[in-house]
């Protein structure tokens, strides 16, 4: 009797192990492309504990930053352009802990004498876009429980803070302008064991 109830209790426990199964839920939140700097709230459903339980909470940060250069050089001589851009994205999280990527973005040109057209084009002018940079970080969150939904349907806001540190180093004398923008997506996953269906 004795026996049997040993290999019931291990036939139960090794069907536990292998119903239960680790399971992954990625939820995302993102701002468009835009001025910076900005700042913005990133909302996110938090963990349905019907689910099973939670084992870990990944946090991903996602930054594209876009910037127009436009320069005319204006002077006699030859002139050169160097533009870089770095900005930052703070990611506050429940536990007041803030968490930073950055991505940069360098432009460079070399433009002759002025062509005597002041519209940003031609051998003395400039007017270009670049796009693409981008810089990512991944975050493993220890205190899940701050991720646990205690009403259906409940969610969490993370305040997110994108600063621009530019600076074009122009020789000669230009005019010029500088637009900068940037997107940022940022994503949760949960890591579960499910519960037995």
């Amino acid at each position: 009797m004795e026996g049997s109830r040993f290999i019931l209790f291990w036939i139960l426990v090794c069907l536990s192990i292998f119903c239960a199964s680790a399971e992954t839920q990625v939820f995302c939140d993102s701002t468009p492309l835009k001025d910076v700097d900005w700042s913005e709230d990133f909302t996110l459903p938090k963990f349905d504990p019907a689910l099973g339980s939670l084992k870990a909470v990944d946090i991903l940060i996602d930054v594209n930053l876009s910037q127009e250069v436009k320069v005319e050089n204006i002077g006699k001589g030859n002139s050169t352009v160097n533009s870089m851009t770095e900005s930052v994205l703070s990611l506050v999280l429940p536990s007041g802990e803030a968490i930073k990527t950055t991505a940069s973005l360098e432009i460079s040109k070399n433009l002759t004498e002025f062509d005597g057209i002041n519209d940003f084009s031609g051998s003395s002018g400039m007017d270009l876009t670049e796009t693409g940079s981008s810089g990512t970080k991944t975050h493993s969150y220890s205190d899940t429980s701050d991720f646990v939904a205690s009403t259906a349907g409940e969610t969490i806001v993370l305040k997110g803070i994108m600063e621009s540190m530019p600076k074009v180093m122009i020789s000669g004398t230009c005019s010029s302008e500088v637009h900068t923008m940037a997107d940022a997506r940022v994503c949760v996953s949960y890591r579960y064991d499910a519960k037995d269906v």
